[in-house]
C-alpha cells in the first residue's frame, strides 16, 4: 500500500493506482490476515526502522557538517547538499507516514480510524510519495544546469531553493484530491442492523468510469513516468555536454587524474544521481508494471499469488532506505 495509491490491506487490491478495494459481498466474503500479510508486516515494520535509521543519520551528518562550516568559513550548506538533505526529509516522511500506515492496516484487516483520518492519511499518504519523486527530479534538474551552465552560479543557486519549493508545492497539491475521493464504506450484515465491516475507499467518488482512469493515470504518470523522464534526460544531456567537452579539449580528461577536484566532483555528482534514478527505476518498476496490469485486466487479482503482491511492494520500499547510502558511498 504505497503512498496514497493504495486504498487497503489486501495486497492484490493495492496496485499502483487509486482504484476501490473490492469490498466484499458479505462477511464469509471478508478479508484476514494471512501468512505472507504476516511476513509482509514483519518486514514492513523492519524496513521502517532500518529507513528511519538511515535517513536520520544522513540528516544529522549534514546538520553537523553546516555547523562546521559556519564556525569555520561562515558558509551555507553548499546547494547539492541543500537538495540531499530535502531528499532525505522526503524519504524520512514516506517512511514516518506509509510504511506503518501499512503494517497497521494489514494487521486490523479493515479501518477503524474514521472518516476524518481517512482522507487525513490517504492525503499524506500520496504527499510523502509525490515528495521523494520529485526531489530527485529537482536534483537532477539542477545537477544538468551546473554541469552544463557552470558560470551561472548566483542564479544556480536561487534556482535550486526555486526546485526544492516548486516540489514540495507541487507535491502538496497534486495530493489534494485524496481528501475529496476517499471516505469510510460500510457493509452490515445480512439484518442490516449490525456493522461487521468498514473500510477507506474511494467508491463513487467518480461520477463516471473514465474520470477515475484518468485520474489513475495523472497520478501514474506524476509518480513515476514524469520523475524518471526527467531525471533520464538531464542525465543524457550531462553525458552528452561532458562528451562534447572532452572531444574538444582532450587534455581535460587529465584534470580527473589531478589535484583538481572541480572535474572529479563533477563526475562524483553525476554518478550519485544517475544511481538515486537507477535505484528508483528498479524498487519501483515492477509494482507499478502489477498497477497496469491490473488497470487494463483486474481479474490479474485471482492470478497473480499473494506473496509475489506482497514482495514487489516491499521492493519498492527499499527505495527510501538505500538512498542514504548511495550518498554515503560518493562521499567516501
Amino acid at each position: 500500500m504505497t503512498a496514497g495509491v493504495c486504498t487497503g490491506p489486501d495486497p492484490k487490491s493495492c496496485p499502483a493506482s487509486n482504484a476501490s478495494v473490492p469490498l466484499p459481498e458479505g462477511p464469509a466474503d471478508l478479508p484476514v490476515l494471512t501468512l505472507s500479510g504476516k511476513i509482509r508486516v514483519s518486514l514492513t515494520f523492519f524496513l521502517f526502522l532500518v529507513s528511519t535509521a538511515f535517513n536520520v543519520s544522513f540528516l544529522l551528518k549534514l546538520g553537523k557538517g553546516g555547523q562546521r562550516q559556519e564556525r569555520g568559513k561562515k558558509k551555507r550548506l553548499p546547494r547539492m547538499k541543500v537538495l540531499l538533505k530535502h531528499l532525505a526529509v522526503a524519504n524520512l516522511l514516506e517512511t514516518l507516514i506509509v510504511m506503518p500506515l501499512d503494517g497497521v492496516w494489514n494487521v486490523t484487516v479493515q479501518w477503524y480510524a474514521g472518516g476524518l483520518l481517512c482522507k487525513a492519511l490517504s492525503y499524506l499518504k500520496l504527499f510523502s510519495m509525490y515528495a521523494p519523486a520529485f526531489m530527485m527530479a529537482a536534483i537532477s534538474l539542477d545537477r544538468c544546469l551546473a554541469l552544463t551552465r557552470p558560470l551561472a552560479v548566483k542564479s544556480l543557486t536561487q534556482l535550486g531553493r526555486g526546485l526544492i519549493g516548486l516540489a514540495w508545492l507541487l507535491s502538496g497539491a497534486f495530493a489534494g484530491p485524496q481528501l475529496y475521493i476517499f471516505r469510510v464504506v460500510y457493509i452490515t450484515d445480512s439484518s442490516g442492523k449490525m456493522d461487521t465491516f468498514s473500510q477507506c475507499v474511494t467508491h463513487s467518488s467518480f461520477p463516471e468510469w473514465w474520470q477515475e482512469a484518468f485520474y489513475n493515470l495523472f497520478t501514474f504518470h506524476c509518480l513515476f513516468i514524469a520523475p524518471l523522464f526527467i531525471t533520464l534526460v538531464c542525465n543524457a544531456r550531462i553525458i552528452f555536454a561532458m562528451t562534447r567537452g572532452l572531444r574538444q579539449d582532450p587534455q581535460s580528461l587529465e584534470l580527473n587524474r589531478s589535484n583538481n577536484n572541480i572535474p572529479r566532483a563533477r563526475l562524483k555528482t553525476l554518478k550519485m544521481t544517475v544511481a538515486f534514478a537507477v535505484l528508483f527505476t528498479v524498487c519501483w518498476t515492477p509494482y507499478y508494471i502489477l498497477g497496469i496490469w491490473y488497470w487494463f485486466e483486474p481479474e490479474m487479482l485471482n492470478r497473480v499469488p499473494d506473496p509475489v503482491s506482497h514482495f514487489f511492494f516491499l521492493f519498492g520500499l527499499l527505495n527510501p532506505c538505500l538512498d542514504p547510502l548511495i550518498y554515503g558511498y560518493f562521499s567516501l
